[in-house]
C-alpha cells in the first residue's frame, strides 16, 4: 500500500473513530423515538467499574477481558489505523470496545424495534428497553464468544452512559436527590438515601445465587447434564398429588394473611397481548414469541381426560437494571418491595389517588348496607372492570383497592374490605383529636399507622408461626418489647430476590384449603364452597352478612397441612372458565416461573443456606418423606435438576416451623432484610417518620383479632390469635368488649399545640 494511500485510509479511520466515540447518537435513532433523558455519559454510582482504565491506549475498550484475544476485527483495525491498537503487553486479552456495544445495541433495536415510551415509562417500556438490552448481550456474547461467567460478572461492568444505550436510559435510573419526609412514597423510591432505588417499583429483582439460565443470558434452565427437565405438570402430578392431611392449628387466616402482605411486596410484570392487552394464547397456533407453555403428557391422569396438552404460560416481562447495565435477563417488580402496606394504599400517585375519598382523610367505599347499619364495602372497580374478574354480566362489577389482584380469590377480598375500614376508623379517630388536620394530614398519618400495623401482625404473629422462634432468633427478627430498633443499616438492599417471589413464598399453595367455608358470628359452620368456584368471583361479599360469614370461616376453618401435597383446585382447576370442566395447574405453574426467571435449583439452595448438598436421591431422606424421595426419583435424573419450589415444599418441616430448612432460610433472610433494611421500620428512631414511645406501645398493642372485632358488623367474640384455631387453654375466644384485646388509643396522636378535642360527627357524615 502506498504511503498516500495508508495516510488517507487513516485520516478516514480516525475520523470514524472519533465519531464513534464523541457520537451520541441522534436522539431519534437511538430509539426510533425514546426514553426522556437528562445528561447521559455520567457513571452511575454503585455500577462497577469496567475492567479498563478508561485512559491512554485502552480508552477505546469498553471492557477488557484477560485470556485468549478475540477483537472485533472492525473496531481492532479502525483502532490499528488510528494510532491506539492494543500495546504488546495487551496481547491476547479481549477487548470489547464501545463501538462494538452501539453497534450490537442497534443490530438488537433494529430487530425488535423501540417504541416511544409514555412520558413517565411504566413496565411495559422498561420491558421493551429490556428486551433491547438482553438482545445486546447476546449479540456480544456471539462476536466476542464470551463465556457465561463473562456474561454475568463481565458485561455489567461496561459503562453504559459511554454508549448510545446512555441516551435511551429511564431518568429514574439515573442518580436522584431524596428528601427526607415523615411518610414514605408510593413507588418506594428513597427509603434507602444512599441507594434511591433499592426497593422500589418497576425496579428489577435480586438474586442470591448467579441465574441458571441456560445460555447464560436468557433461556430457561435445563438439567445438571444439559438435558430437558421433565414437565413441570409431570412433576406436579407425580409429587404433589391431593393426598395431603389438614394442619392441627393453622387457619385460613395465616394463609390469607400471607397472600396479602405478599401482594404488599411483589408483583412481577406479566407479558401481555400488545393488541388485546390479555394474557397471549400460548397453546393455540403460532403464539406471542415470549410463550413458554408447560407441555401435559398423553398419559395425564387428569387432562387426558379433557385431550388437554397444554397450559398456558407466557415468560415474565424483562427488566432493567440500575443503569441499564446490559447481562443476563432479569424480571420486574411493578410495585415497591418494603412491608408498607400498599396492597391497601396503592404503589402510585394517580391510583392512590382514585381509591380516596379526598374528604376527611378516608378511602372510598360503598355504602350498600349502611342503611342497615351496616359497615361499607370496597369501592366498584369502573375502569377497566373485566381486569381480574369473571362478570356474570355488565351490571356486575368486582371492587377497587390499593392492589389490582384484590378480586383473585375472595377470602383476599375480605381482608381488603378489613383493612380500608381499619384506615377510615383510624382517620375518623385522629380527627377527633386533631380537627385542624386537613384531609391529607389525616390520610397520610392514618396510612403511616396502618402500615406500622401490618409490619407489627406480621412479625408478632405470622412469622411466629411460620418460622417458629428458633429461627426468628437466628435472623434477629424477633420484635422489641419496649423502646426503639436501633438496627436499620442503609447497605441492606430489601429489594426482592427472585428466589423469595417464584417458589419460597409461594410455600402457602400447599397449605390451601379444597372449600372455603362460612360461619357465624355464633362460631356454627354454615356452609362451603369449592375454592375453584370463587376466583375472580368476590360477589358473595354483595349479599348482606356474608363478609362476617367468611371472616368467622377464615378464623375457624383448619388449613392443609404444609407438605409436597397440594389440593387439585388448584392443581387441575385453577382459574378454571365459566363452560369448562378443567384450568390450570398453580404447582406446574410455580415451577414453570422458576425456571424461566432462571431461579437455581433445589440443591444449589441447600448449599446456599449451609446444608448439605444431595449428591444422590437417598441424600434427602430423613429430609423428605421415604416416598417423595422416591417419586423424585423416578422423574428427575439428578438431585441437581429438583426445581425450587418443589423441593422446599416437600422438606419436612422444622421443630416448631410450619415449613422445612431451605424455605426458613430463604424467608428468614428475607424478613431480615425488610426489618434491617427499612429506613420507614415502625420501630425505628432518629427519622421524621419515628412515632413517640407512647405511641410505639399502642402499635404493640394490636392484634389481628381487633382489627377484626372494630370492623366487621356482628362479630362479638374472637380467639386471640387469628391465624391459630380457638383453644380454650392457650388461644381462647373471648368478647371483643372485654379488655383483653386493647383498642389503639389514637389519643397519643393528639397534637399538643392543635385545639382541644371535639366529639362532633366527622365532617364526611
Amino acid at each position: 500500500m502506498s504511503l498516500l494511500r495508508f495516510l488517507a485510509l487513516a485520516v478516514l479511520v480516525a475520523a470514524a473513530g472519533v465519531k464513534a466515540e464523541a457520537e451520541a447518537e441522534p436522539e431519534a435513532d437511538a430509539f426510533h423515538g425514546g426514553f426522556p433523558t437528562g445528561p447521559g455519559r455520567g457513571r452511575f454510582p454503585g455500577g462497577g467499574r469496567s475492567l479498563h482504565s478508561g485512559q491512554g491506549d485502552n480508552s477505546n475498550c469498553a471492557l477488557l477481558l484477560p485470556g485468549p484475544g478475540k477483537t472485533y476485527k472492525r473496531d481492532f483495525a479502525l483502532g490499528v489505523f488510528n494510532g491506539i491498537g492494543l500495546p504488546a503487553e495487551r496481547e491476547g486479552y479481549t477487548c470489547i470496545t464501545f463501538q462494538s456495544v452501539n453497534t450490537a445495541f442497534r443490530a438488537a433495536r433494529d430487530r425488535l424495534g423501540l417504541p416511544r415510551p409514555m412520558r413517565d415509562p411504566d413496565h411495559r417500556d422498561l420491558g421493551n428497553l429490556g428486551a433491547v438490552l438482553i438482545e445486546t448481550s447476546r449479540n456480544l456474547a456471539k462476536e466476542y464468544n464470551l463465556p457465561k461467567d463473562v456474561l454475568l460478572n463481565g458485561l455489567p461492568l461496561i459503562d453504559s452512559f459511554r454508549t448510545i444505550i446512555g441516551k435511551v436510559c429511564p431518568d429514574f435510573m439515573k442518580p436522584t436527590a431524596c428528601e427526607v419526609t415523615r411518610y414514605r412514597k408510593y413507588n418506594g423510591r428513597c427509603n434507602n438515601l444512599e441507594n434511591p432505588l433499592w426497593g422500589a417499583m418497576n425496579t428489577a429483582f435480586k438474586r442470591r445465587l448467579p441465574p441458571a439460565y441456560a445460555d447464560g443470558i436468557d433461556a430457561p434452565r435445563v438439567g445438571v447434564d444439559g438435558y430437558p427437565l421433565p414437565s413441570p405438570r409431570v412433576v406436579s402430578a407425580h409429587v404433589h398429588r391431593d393426598d395431603g392431611p389438614h394442619d392441627h392449628a393453622v387457619t385460613i387466616m395465616a394463609v390469607a394473611w400471607g397472600q396479602a402482605i405478599d401482594h404488599d411486596m411483589t408483583l412481577t410484570a406479566e407479558t401481555k397481548d400488545p393488541i388485546t392487552k390479555e394474557d397471549p394464547k400460548c397453546c393455540e397456533g403460532p403464539g406471542h414469541p415470549e410463550c413458554f407453555p408447560i407441555h401435559i403428557p398423553d398419559e395425564d391422569p387428569f387432562y387426558s381426560l379433557f385431550g388437554q396438552k397444554c397450559i398456558s404460560v407466557v415468560r415474565s416481562v424483562p427488566g432493567v437494571k440500575y443503569g441499564c447495565k446490559l447481562g443476563p435477563r432479569s424480571q420486574i417488580n411493578q410495585i415497591s418491595s418494603m412491608l408498607d402496606a400498599n396492597w391497601v394504599y396503592g404503589s402510585t400517585n394517580d391510583h392512590a389517588n382514585q381509591i380516596r375519598l379526598h374528604r376527611g382523610g378516608l378511602m372510598k367505599s360503598l355504602p350498600v348496607f349502611r342503611e342497615f347499619g351496616m359497615k361499607d364495602l370496597l369501592p366498584l372497580k369502573l375502569n377497566e372492570p373485566d381486569e381480574g374478574c369473571i362478570r356474570p354480566n355488565r351490571d356486575v362489577y368486582c371492587f377497587d383497592a390499593g392492589d389490582g389482584r384484590v378480586n383473585e380469590q375472595l377470602v383476599l377480598a375480605v381482608l381488603h374490605t378489613l383493612f380500608m375500614r381499619e384506615h377510615n376508623r383510624i382517620a375518623m379517630g385522629l380527627y377527633r383529636y386533631n380537627p385542624h388536620w386537613d384531609d391529607e394530614k389525616l390520610y397520610h398519618e392514618a396510612r403511616h399507622i396502618l402500615a406500622a400495623i401490618t409490619q407489627h401482625i406480621t412479625y408478632n404473629e405470622f412469622l411466629p408461626m411460620v418460622l417458629g422462634k428458633e429461627v426468628m432468633q437466628k435472623y434477629n427478627i424477633i420484635l422489641e418489647k419496649h423502646g426503639y430498633f436501633n438496627g436499620y443499616d442503609p447497605k441492606i438492599d430489601l429489594s426482592m430476590s427472585d428466589d423469595f417471589v417464584t417458589s419460597a413464598f409461594r410455600f402457602g399453595h400447599s397449605l390451601l384449603p379444597a372449600t372455603i367455608e362460612r360461619w357465624s358470628p355464633g362460631n356454627k359452620y354454615i356452609s362451603s364452597q369449592r375454592l375453584s368456584k370463587m376466583l375472580r368471583k368476590p360477589y358473595d361479599l354483595y349479599k348482606a352478612g356474608w363478609c362476617d360469614q367468611y371472616i368467622m370461616g377464615l378464623i375457624n376453618q383448619v388449613a392443609q397441612a404444609m407438605d409436597d401435597a397440594v389440593t387439585q383446585e388448584v392443581t387441575n382447576h385453577l382459574f378454571e372458565e365459566p363452560d369448562k370442566r378443567w384450568g390450570m395447574d398453580l404447582a406446574a405453574i410455580n415451577m414453570q416461573r422458576g425456571r424461566e426467571h432462571g431461579v437455581n435449583s433445589y440443591n444449589e439452595y441447600r448449599a446456599f443456606c449451609g446444608l448439605p448438598r444431595a449428591h444422590v436421591f437417598e441424600d434427602l431422606l430423613g429430609t423428605m418423606s421415604n416416598i417423595t424421595v422416591a417419586r423424585y426419583k423416578e422423574i428427575y435424573r439428578h438431585p441437581d435438576d429438583i426445581d425450587l419450589w418443589s423441593g422446599g415444599v416437600s422438606e419436612r418441616p422444622l421443630p416448631g416451623s410450619m415449613i422445612g430448612p431451605t424455605f426458613s432460610c430463604l424467608i428468614g433472610l428475607t424478613f431480615k432484610e425488610l426489618r434491617f433494611g427499612d429506613r420507614f421500620w415502625y420501630e425505628n428512631q432518629g427519622f421524621p417518620s419515628q412515632f413517640t414511645p407512647d405511641q410505639l406501645e399502642e402499635i404493640r398493642k394490636v392484634k389481628l383479632s381487633r382489627v377484626i372485632c372494630d370492623n366487621s358488623d356482628d362479630i362479638k367474640t374472637v380467639q386471640v390469635y387469628a391465624m391459630v384455631l380457638p383453644d380454650h387453654e392457650i388461644n381462647p375466644r373471648v368478647p371483643c368488649n372485654a379488655g383483653i384485646l386493647p383498642r389503639l388509643d389514637l389519643s397519643k396522636w393528639r397534637d399538643s399545640q392543635g385545639p382541644s378535642p371535639i366529639v362532633r360527627p366527622h365532617p364526611h357524615f
